[in-house]
């Protein structure tokens, strides 16, 4: 099935001011997100992937191009955002329940409307957090559960992850893709994830979008096939190296450059 177009970044270059001459971060960047659709961006240090999903989000202003997100007149107010320090979104003197209905209490919606809404939300998702425990009593893992939670508590059309699973070890990062992408499969919401690790960008896309250095642009666009489910025996089939082996040869090619 043909799926409509939800973002479309059309020229967009940024620049930061650094002293002398402006460092050029973007440039002329384009993009087309079907609606639903769960995209990984992979790219050298640097380039630009959190200014690209912070111009998406409408936190860095672009010296020129657009970002236009279909839907209603109220969709730039309808982005989840995990950033990639997480911990920063979590109030640690607040209940998990009240973490997770934050973005409820900015929008002014009545107490126990919201708190039952972060409930429902947290059964629906599966999170097996205690709703009247705290942050600081969670692990890492759990944390960025919430953190998650949190960004889904609005329906937003679009969530914006930023290297959310960076600092975990390995097997706990396997279960925490599980996670994501069982809330995705659940939510349908059109995702855009930055990772720093090529065979996560693999396993959890539907495209990878492959940078070059900064100032960025794409240097592949890269269907991945692969079925769903995702699981993690996927990670020991040929086809997967396959798409991981050529992820990488992009990625040489575009640091060669």
């Amino acid at each position: 099935m043909q799926h409509d177009r939800h973002i479309l970044i059309k020229e967009l270059s940024v620049s930061y001011a650094n002293g002398g001459s402006p460092t050029e971060v973007l440039r002329r960047f384009t993009l087309d997100v079907p609606r639903g659709q769960f995209v990984t961006f992979f790219g050298p240090n640097g380039c630009g992937k959190t200014t690209l999903l912070n111009s998406i989000a409408g936190l860095t202003l672009p010296q020129s191009g657009e970002v236009n997100i279909r839907g209603s007149s109220e969709a730039r107010n309808r982005i989840g955002y995990v950033f990639q320090d997480y911990r920063d979104s979590l109030l640690p003197w607040r209940t998990n329940v009240e973490n997770v209905a934050f973005p409820l209490e900015i929008n002014r919606v009545p107490r126990r409307q919201r708190e039952h809404t972060a409930k429902e939300l947290l059964t629906r998702l599966g999170c097996p957090l205690r709703e009247n425990g705290y942050p600081y009593e969670l692990s890492g893992g759990q944390q960025q559960l919430l953190a998650i939670a949190q960004a889904l508590v609005n329906e937003p059309q679009v969530l914006l992850l930023d290297e959310p699973f960076n600092g975990l070890d390995y097997d706990t990062r396997l279960r925490m893709h599980e996670a994501l992408l069982a809330i995705w499969a659940q939510t349908a919401v059109t995702t855009l994830f930055v990772s720093h690790d090529i065979e996560e960008a693999v396993y959890l896309a539907d495209r990878l979008v492959l940078l070059t250095k900064r100032p960025a642009r794409i240097a592949k666009l890269l269907d991945i096939g692969l079925p769903r489910p995702r699981t993690p025996e996927l990670l020991g089939k040929p086809e997967f190296f396959e798409l991981k082996t050529e992820a990488l040869h992009v990625f040489q090619r575009a640091l060669a450059e």
